[in-house]
């Protein structure tokens, strides 16, 4: 730590400051141009190898930097698209909302959550025009879809079949999918925010009558509206096929005194 020098009753600091490591220096220029409007929502930022160039250090620097910046909110970054200017560093609530997956409640009430995936196509908005209205797709613009039974302990839980607007993921990684995508998007800096849930009891279907062993016996539905960038990004269907699972939403407030709501699957193990 620099120490002040008393030379003829005036105070000098000394030339041996302590200089912030390079990373920090392209978080702090990001933040303050962020927070003050210089760089505004949405803005596509350089290329991490232009960065490098611009800050005159390495591509290990500049990446620590930016995935520091969309672990907090300031920007968030798309495979095969790049970095944009975010703003949910204003909104506390996105990284509630990011961290809670299924998995997590899984895990919960003492089972080891697992992923089998079913089926991945990449579909076209003709094909599912519903879903692809949901998502503003075109009849000609591409669509994720997968499919994934999600186990406890080995045992069928959930079968879970979701749709992601490919122009705002337009490339990843499909091994992620035996594991935990919500990590996975996480990440990647991308935060979702949540425009619906709507929940209903189903018969199932062939495929999930050969899996839970029975065509008479309903099932729990949850639909999951999702946005991210202020688009619409995903849309999940649960089927929760065991029925000792049961949905609680909890109601809170805020520090703001908003309304709160936290989803939670409760297990009876009677």
């Amino acid at each position: 730590m620099a120490h002040p020098t008393n030379v003829c009753g005036m105070i000098f600091m000394s030339n041996m400051m302590v200089r912030k490591a390079k990373y920090v220096e392209i978080e702090d220029y990001f933040i303050h141009n962020i927070e003050n409007g210089n760089y505004e929502l949405n803005r596509l930022l350089p290329s991490e190898a232009e960065l490098c160039d611009q800050f005159s250090t390495s591509r290990m620097t500049v990446n620590k930097a930016m995935t520091n910046l969309s672990n907090r909110g300031y920007i968030r970054r798309i495979p095969g698209n790049g970095s944009f200017v975010d703003d949910a560093y204003n909104n506390p609530k996105s990284d509630l909302i990011q961290k809670h997956s299924l998995s997590d409640e899984i895990r919960a009430f003492g089972m080891e959550p697992g992923s089998q995936l079913l089926d991945y196509q990449i579909i076209k908005g003709k094909d599912n025009r519903q879903i692809a209205k949901e998502l503003n797709v075109k009849d000609d613009e591409f669509i994720h879809y997968f499919v994934r039974l999600r186990t406890g302990d080995g045992k069928p839980v959930v079968l879970s079949y979701t749709y992601i607007n490919y122009s705002l993921l337009p490339n990843f990684d499909i091994r992620c999918l035996e594991g935990s995508f919500n990590a996975y998007i996480s990440e990647q800096g991308i935060i979702r925010s949540s425009g619906y849930t709507e929940f209903s009891a189903v018969l199932p279907d062939e495929k999930q009558a050969e899996i839970i062993g029975s065509s008479n016996k309903a099932l729990l539905r949850q639909k999951i509206f999702w946005r991210y960038a202020n688009k619409p990004f995903e849309i999940t269907t649960h089927y929760y096929l065991d029925d000792r699972m049961s949905i609680v939403i909890n109601r809170d407030h805020d520090d703001t005194g908003e309304d709160v709501y936290k989803k939670t699957i409760a297990l009876d193990k009677s």
